[in-house]
């Protein structure tokens, strides 16, 4: 008899001690404790990558938006024999593109990055110089504004324009009038840059000036020297330094 007393309480104090350390291997069970209230949720830290995403977010939405729009005769003009245009001549050679402005516009876009637009009349002028300026100085006396073919979708998103143009009978070629009045140009900063003979920037920047809204900011200007072009890249650098442009 005491021998199964005996072994019933094995069997007992077995079964005890089991229960009590929890050693036991329970499959399926949560990994974490359950019921742990005391302890507060751990936060986890945000993405770096997300950081970096919203700070470029930001600086990049503090980076003016750059428009170089120019007028130049070479995309303005059909020459039906390029071969025959003599372009040792200070006359013709801008008749080839890429123009004289475009040139320019060119090397702005290097230094400041920005968006190109060329200003593209739909009734293209004569390759020949003459008939060109002939043309020129009718729309001049007429005001005239002639009719482009292409057209800036979001000029709104522009904060600042360079304006670039050959100096046409000592003002502006009409067509960058036309250019000009089609969009609200207000609270924008505005870049003249003009190619010439001569005459210098004559009459062009006022001419600018007073076809914009009040409102604007129009920074010095650049004129180049028609036979000079080429040879300009380091005065436009120059010059584009010296803007104190916010990039």
């Amino acid at each position: 008899m005491k021998k199964w007393i005996a072994i019933l309480l094995s069997i007992a104090i077995l079964i005890t001690t089991a229960g009590c350390n929890g050693t036991v291997d329970q499959p399926g069970a949560d990994s974490e404790a359950p019921g742990d209230a005391s302890q507060p949720p751990v936060v986890q830290p945000e993405s770096p990558v997300s950081s970096a995403h919203d700070s470029t977010d930001a600086q990049e939405s503090k980076i003016p938006r750059i428009l170089i729009a120019y007028f130049t005769w070479a995309d303005n003009t059909i020459v039906e024999d390029p071969s025959a245009v003599d372009v040792d001549a200070t006359t013709s050679a801008s008749v080839l593109p890429p123009g004289n402005a475009a040139k320019i516009a060119g090397w702005i876009q290097q230094e400041v990055g920005g968006d190109l637009f060329s200003i593209v009349v739909e009734d293209p002028y004569s390759s020949d110089y003459d008939e060109c300026l002939d043309r020129a100085a009718d729309e001049k006396a007429d005001n005239a504004r002639p009719a482009l073919v292409n057209h800036v979708d979001n000029m709104e998103d522009y904060d600042t324009v360079f304006i670039g143009f050959p100096n046409w009978w000592y003002t502006l070629p009409m067509a960058v009038l036309s250019f000009v009045d089609e969009y609200d140009f207000s609270g924008k900063t505005i870049i003249p840059f003009c190619t010439h003979g001569t005459g210098g920037l004559s009459s062009t920047i006022r001419d600018l000036t007073a076809a914009l809204p009040d409102d604007v900011t129009i920074l010095d200007p650049i004129g180049v020297y028609r036979p000079d072009v080429d040879s300009s890249r380091p005065a436009v650098q120059e010059w584009i330094a010296g803007l104190d442009l916010d990039i």
